[in-house]
């Protein structure tokens, strides 16, 4: 079924992007065209219902972007089912949106399809050009026809002229963009320094009974995670690359196809002089090129096309410590070269560079293989068979994870095994069913996954003995930053707003420096600074001292205004800043479209479905 896609994609990148155009479905509120309607609508907006398994692509779209900043979310916690609303709350908002461009009556033009997909470079071919295989083989891959396609197509781009529509306002006032602009620009410094806890109190240690009162009020943030055990297969296309036979002639042949990347071309370490006439030039040549005073002292490597070519012939035919010229310039004067040193031609042969190119010949018929594979797998799982079954029947390399958190955490530490770097793998884990094969899903690194939990030990409360240490070694730390904060306040006070800071924090060894100009969006590069501390300078005034805890919560941070400066900002400044300003005015708006929208369009939200689902 992939025929169309595999004459005119042309490199693996086109997979990735299957998985692109999938996903902007999401925001388009094409459900339909994924999954039949049934007993998994999630949401109805008006005449049109959502389905949760297009939630659950919106989910783990927004669940990947928030772990490509290092946020990290763990299925079947209250954060996880959070952001499943959240990605649900843009579904019902683009459908309404939708929905209310119809109203409006905007429309898109069969001209304007036209030009989204032949100007969209996912349906490019390898020179930049629209190609109809690529568009074909793409919605073959996405089961889509063209009509749905066409028609979620002009829904985005409908919603996007409605949202457009909003920004039709007059000018924001100068005076108004210039006061932000010059608020946002203000610059302050201050004295400060970053001192740690235990330089201002000693270690606490909790009375008889403390301890466990503390702990009872903040029982379940020690409890044990719900583990889970699984059987999996997660494909790689490098992972099957050694097994595909590559014919010599195929590697001779592209082996000739490039003879440039396997030549480094003969280079040269030149020096050049210039001259006004051929003369002047000539009679350099009586002198050491190091006596020339028009000498260029600086010595470059050079290839023959670095050069014009009236000036390689020379350069390049001349020999290793000669002086090629007098050679006259295609941009004037005459031309005299230093050959300092020559490096020659070097050409990796077909026997040396045989293994790099069957490995890459390989690794790219292993990629168009895995879409087989990937046919194959949703056979045997339509059929029954579990991963086991799989591995065996296609001859791939089964492997399992005993008792994993949703961390990456595992009951046993003393375990050693290998959890998968890929993030879908966890995810997949902790969204699939006990005993039930998951469907294939094409990771965002371009392998194959198959999942089926075999396990699942539930979340439980742990005791005080369970987790003493911890519990103690974390009481310490939020009393130590209590009692440190209070010092930091005191000492900072008795320093008043002129009192030499460096006298009254000296015991600590730490030293007050004053700050480089800082604005308000900016840190000065102070290690353990926080925003909190900045903010706080801002609303100061000068000679006010300021105190907050570090972001690590081991540090107090002790700082006082010396001077608020006027920075001054261009024109350049202020458009930016008004171009923001009016873009929050169209967001206000928008906001306040949709709220009225929602006054006017009934719509429901299964919330035992996400609670179960998520």
């Amino acid at each position: 079924m992939l025929t169309k896609l595999r004459e005119g994609a042309s490199s693996w990148p086109a997979k990735v992007i299957l998985c692109v155009v999938a996903l902007s479905f999401v925001g388009w509120g094409v459900g339909d065209i994924f999954v039949s309607r049934g007993e998994t609508k999630v949401a109805e907006v008006g005449d049109a219902a959502i389905d949760v398994r297009d939630l659950q692509v919106a989910y783990r779209n927004r669940i990947r972007s928030l772990q490509s900043s290092g946020i990290r979310i763990d299925p079947g916690t209250d954060l996880a089912r959070q952001q499943a609303r959240l990605a649900l709350e843009q579904l019902v908002q683009d459908t309404m949106l939708d929905q209310a461009a119809a109203t409006f009556g905007i429309t898109t033009s069969d001209a304007t399809l036209r030009a989204a997909i032949v100007n969209n470079e996912m349906f490019h071919d390898v020179a930049g050009n629209f190609d109809a295989n690529v568009f074909a083989g793409i919605l073959s891959m996405n089961g889509l026809t063209e009509e749905t396609y066409l028609a979620g197509l002009g829904r985005g781009i409908a919603r996007n002229q409605l949202i457009a529509s909003l920004g039709a306002l007059p000018s924001l006032p100068d005076e108004l963009v210039r006061r932000i602009t010059q608020h946002r620009h203000e610059e302050r410094t201050a004295e400060l320094a970053v001192i740690p806890n235990d330089a201002l109190v000693a270690r606490p240690e909790p009375q008889e009974g403390e301890l466990a009162s503390w702990f009872a009020e903040r029982t379940g943030a020690y409890g044990a995670p719900e583990y889970r055990s699984a059987s999996y297969l997660l494909v790689h296309a490098e992972d099957i690359a050694g097994a595909i036979d590559i014919a010599p002639e195929e590697i001779a042949a592209a082996y000739g196809a490039a003879p440039e990347r396997w030549t480094v071309p003969e280079r040269r370490l030149v020096r050049q002089a210039r001259f006004a006439t051929r003369d002047e030039a000539e009679e350099a040549l009586a002198l050491p090129f190091d006596a020339i005073a028009s000498g260029d002292r600086q010595a470059r490597w050079l290839q023959r096309n670095d050069l014009l070519d009236e000036l390689a012939e020379p350069v390049f035919g001349a020999i290793e410590g000669d002086i090629a010229g007098p050679v006259e310039s295609p941009l004037g004067g005459w031309l005299l070269y230093s050959i300092d040193e020559v490096e020659d031609q070097v050409v990796t042969s077909l026997e040396e560079a045989h293994d790099m190119i069957r490995g890459e010949l390989a690794l790219a018929q292993a990629r168009y293989a895995l879409f087989d594979l990937a046919d194959d797998l949703d056979d045997l799982i339509a059929a029954g068979a579990s991963p086991a079954e799989m591995a065996s029947t296609l001859d791939l390399e089964l492997k399992t994870v005993e008792r994993v958190s949703a961390s990456g955490l595992t009951a046993d530490a003393g375990l050693l095994q290998i959890i998968p770097e890929t993030p879908e793998f966890l995810e997949e884990v902790f969204l699939a069913h006990l005993n039930f094969v998951s469907t294939v899903l094409e990771t965002d690194d371009g392998g194959l996954l198959v999942v089926e939990v075999t396990e699942i030990v539930p979340a439980r409360s742990r005791d005080l003995d369970e987790v003493r240490s911890d519990v103690l070694a974390d009481w310490r730390a939020e009393h130590q930053t209590e009692l440190a904060a209070r010092e930091a306040e005191r000492l900072a006070g008795s320093a008043g707003s002129t009192g030499d800071l460096n006298d009254v924090f000296g015991f600590t060894g730490v030293a007050f420096d004053v700050t480089e100009p800082f604005m308000r969006h900016s840190m000065p590069p102070v290690a353990n600074l926080s925003f909190a501390t900045v903010e706080a300078l801002f609303d100061a005034r000068p000679g006010d001292t300021v105190v907050r805890s570090s972001d690590d919560g081991r540090h107090q941070v002790v700082a006082r205004l010396v001077d608020i400066i006027d920075a001054g900002h261009s024109p350049e400044d202020t458009s930016a800043v008004g171009d923001r300003l009016r873009q929050g005015v169209i967001r206000d708006i928008s906001a306040r479209l949709v709220s009225r929208l929602r006054e006017d369009v009934t719509f429901s939200i299964n919330d035992d479905m996400i609670d179960q689902s998520f």
